[in-house]
């Protein structure tokens, strides 16, 4: 039987906030959204799985609650089943693996510019940007660059070649713990998925940058495990989050 991983990267966080590690208003309504349009293909032998970020938690608690929720239940059992889904898929409370954990992008911006290893610094400094955002993204993708071009690996703590295979091992190992489930849902950041399909479609490091880029906030990217091994089969699903203006965030 074909197992699908299904790769969901959280929803918005708090950027810009001192703790970026949690959930914005937003980032758990797009959690929700997903959790309802993903519903039909939940079942009760499914498998989830959470990195070690509370980003991570809250979101596989938003989506999994929405997962088992329908219009049409009672109150007292649509209340009962969004219960259900807090604790996880049915009987299987979702198990951490930090290797899903997002790079250390604090890390990665101080040793590009050692000034924001501050961050009241870095908050002031977009703050007195026209495009706080726009500024932030020019910056990071030059921080990234440098920690992905190999020339200055011994700078990180975690350089990108050890980055990237562990999310590598990460996806091995939740193919092999699915055992005969249908599905395994994991909730894991940018940097994890977009690594995992670089390595799935053999691409270049330059284009594992260029996918992280593109990955929507709540979005759900689908990876089938069966005899001929690992193939992905969606990237960067998103089509829940039309509903209404607004809803599509990058960070």
């Amino acid at each position: 039987m074909t197992t699908t991983l299904h790769l969901i990267r959280h929803g918005q966080a708090a950027f810009g906030a001192a703790d970026y590690d949690q959930l914005s208003d937003l980032g758990r309504e797009q959690s929700r959204l997903l959790g309802a349009a993903l519903a039909p293909l939940a079942g009760e032998g499914d498998l989830a799985i959470c990195g070690g970020m509370r980003r991570h938690r809250e979101t596989a608690e938003e989506c999994l609650a929405a997962m088992f929720v329908r219009d049409d239940m009672p109150a007292a059992a649509r209340a009962s089943a969004s219960r259900a889904g807090e604790r996880g898929i049915g009987r299987n409370a979702p198990t951490c693996d930090e290797r899903w954990n997002e790079f250390d992008h604090v890390q990665i911006l101080a040793r590009h510019r050692p000034e924001y290893a501050d961050h009241a610094r870095l908050s002031a400094d977009l703050r007195a940007q026209s495009d706080p955002h726009r500024a932030f993204q020019t910056l990071f993708a030059a921080a990234m660059q440098r920690w992905a071009g190999g020339e200055f690996d011994g700078d990180y703590d975690e350089p990108w070649p050890a980055f990237r295979a562990r999310c590598a091992a990460a996806l091995q190992a939740a193919a092999a713990q699915a055992g005969g489930a249908r599905n395994v849902w994991i909730f894991t950041s940018g940097g994890p998925i977009a690594a995992v399909v670089q390595s799935l479609l053999d691409a270049p490091d330059a284009q594992a940058l260029r996918l992280s880029w593109t990955l929507v906030n709540a979005s759900h990217t689908q990876v089938h495990a069966a005899r001929g091994g690992l193939r992905l089969s969606t990237f960067n699903g998103h089509a829940h989050l039309h509903a209404r203006d607004g809803l599509i965030t990058y960070r």
